[in-house]
């Protein structure tokens, strides 16, 4: 009986060993690989620049992936986003025009992707496909309009993209989301969502009103992240903000996080998951592996995290 319980105890969190053992894992592994250039001053900053950004929109996409759902207009966004924010700070003059100019348009975003989806009886992945049309055609067409391959920032972000300002950062919005995921309503029903959307309804909650929260909140961290890496890049252009969906959707599952969500979601695995990630990125580049193999291995880790903290009796993914 005791080892029945024992193994039950076990399987529950099975998602946190796979985690936390997998950034040992990595950290360990590529420490040794690096031959010890991965935790050098000059890749510290490295690690946390790239850190940063991940972190800050893995923290608001598990608010969508807790309810069984998922946004994938993310990198279209994030290209737009950075474009927007150098293109109104160069012609104003003030960095707060252009974050303000992203933000508002990060939550009109929010609004479609958390309204718009419920009152047309859509998935929610429908209208972050058509989110993902509309900003990726938008990027091409001002950086056409723009007639040139990138554009660089005028505004000095010496002091933004410092260490220690994006370990400020990265504190401030973890705080705000785990109190927002923890101890309020909001983190709450998006669990109960994506445990039985159903059930919460008839229960009395207003499920249309957290869906529109949940990708607000998601959007006001997408535009946070936007801001960080122009931060860190100085420039944007047509390629950037490529891949930041998938990578994200990988952080998460490396942290632990369930596609289906529900109550087993939670917020660590966003911040474990995207330090895992970026040093498996990192790691991989120090270690001289050819980033066509890096890729390869990367897929290869994607699909075993699937296989064993997905796997259900009827199928190996949760939806």
């Amino acid at each position: 009986m005791k080892k029945h319980v024992s193994m039950v105890r076990f399987s529950e969190h099975i998602s946190d060993i796979l985690s936390y053992g997998g950034l040992v894992l990595c950290i360990v592994v590529f420490s040794i690989l690096s031959q010890g250039r991965l935790f050098n001053a000059y890749n510290i900053k490295i690690l946390v620049q790239a850190v940063c950004v991940y972190a800050i929109m893995a923290m608001g996409a598990i608010f969508i992936y807790s309810m069984g759902y998922m946004d994938i207009s993310v990198g279209s966004q994030v290209g737009v986003y950075c474009i927007l924010c150098i293109v109104v700070t160069n012609k104003t003059g003030s960095l707060l025009a252009g974050f303000l100019t992203i933000l508002a348009l990060s939550l009109i975003c929010g609004l479609i992707n958390g309204y718009v989806a419920v009152m047309l009886g859509l998935p929610s992945i429908v209208t972050s496909i058509f989110l993902m049309s509309i900003f990726g055609g938008a990027q091409l067409l001002i950086m056409e309009k723009l007639a040139i391959n990138s554009i660089s920032i005028e505004y000095d972000m010496t002091f933004f993209k410092s260490t220690e300002f994006m370990i400020f950062v990265i504190v401030v919005i973890a705080l705000i989301s785990i109190y927002l995921y923890n101890y309020t309503q909001l983190g709450e029903y998006v669990k109960s969502i994506g445990a039985n959307e159903l059930a919460t309804s008839y229960s009395g909650v207003k499920t249309v009103k957290w869906k529109v929260l949940a990708y607000v909140f998601f959007g006001i961290c997408v535009a946070v992240g936007a801001f960080m890496l122009t931060a860190r890049t100085g420039s944007a252009g047509q390629g950037t903000g490529t891949g930041y969906a998938m990578d994200i959707m990988v952080a998460l599952l490396l942290g632990g996080m369930p596609l289906s969500g529900g109550m087993k979601s939670k917020m660590s695995s966003s911040l474990i998951g995207s330090f895992t990630y970026v040093i498996l990125s990192n790691g991989l580049n120090l270690a001289g592996v050819k980033v066509e193999y890096s890729y390869v291995i990367k897929a290869v880790v994607f699909l075993a995290v699937i296989l064993v903290t997905c796997r259900k009796k009827d199928g190996v993914l949760p939806r």
